[in-house]
């Protein structure tokens, strides 16, 4: 039995799509408003998305200058820089690509802003990269030596270090499927958006890429509740 659970918290269309056209429409934006609300009641310490989706909301795709810093041997040991955060903010990251300049999160996101930063990485990621984090104050951990992360050991670094028992797993689509892939996924909490999205190049709840992925997972109906603007939030767990 693992020490902590971890909830798949996301809003959908109709069609299962978790970007596209729809969310530029107006009445989106009372669903991403509750997304957020929603968030918030269940209290968790920490939230997890990838590198895609960091990139797009939080870090805008900066690129740090790392030849500020020498390329002197960091050892590929976990850097925990803070364990009385109120929340963290968990990227997925394991090439080191995320352009971070700060240990939190900037003020730009108000709703979670001054959260700590914990980056995901492979053992592969430069000395450079290695010393910009410490120095900035974004701890991170190392969940294998491949591009593919070992999530469970990921979590289970988080969970005894940051004493995490609940995570809020947010996307996007390859993340939450690379989470369902590897059994880590305990209960969903989906926002139904009354809209279809029906573009091909969207992005699904779930997608699995390479990732080898057992052929059904099971869910049992725990709670519908009605939004207004003929959304649902619907809770399931897992069978």
């Amino acid at each position: 039995m693992r020490p902590y659970r971890v909830i798949c918290h996301m809003e959908t269309s109709l069609d299962g799509k978790i970007n596209g056209n729809y969310l530029e429409i107006p009445n989106a934006n009372y669903f991403a408003k509750q997304y957020e609300a929603l968030h918030q009641t269940f209290n968790s310490k920490a939230w997890i998305c990838g590198r895609v989706t960091f990139e797009k909301h939080i870090t805008y795709g900066k690129q740090i200058d790392l030849s500020q810093y020498p390329d002197t041997f960091v050892p590929r040991e976990d850097f925990v820089a803070n364990t009385n955060a109120p929340a963290y903010a968990i990227a997925i990251d394991p090439s080191g690509k995320l352009g971070w300049e700060q240990g939190t999160i900037h003020e730009d996101y108000e709703e979670r802003h001054g959260q700590h930063i914990i980056t995901v990485l492979s053992e592969n990621v430069s000395n450079q990269y290695l010393a910009h984090l410490r120095t900035i104050g974004v701890s991170y951990i190392f969940a294998g030596k491949s591009k593919r992360s070992d999530l469970k050991l990921a979590l289970d670094k988080i969970s005894q270090n940051y004493k995490i028992n609940e995570f809020m797993l947010e996307g996007g689509g390859y993340i939450n499927g690379s989470f369902l892939s590897a059994g880590l996924v305990d209960e969903l909490s989906l926002i139904l958006a009354p809209m279809v999205e029906g573009t091909s190049n969207s992005v699904a709840l779930f997608e699995y890429g390479d990732n080898p992925f057992q052929p059904v997972v099971e869910f049992t109906l725990e709670k519908v509740e009605p939004l207004e603007n003929g959304g649902l939030w619907l809770r399931y767990q897992l069978k």
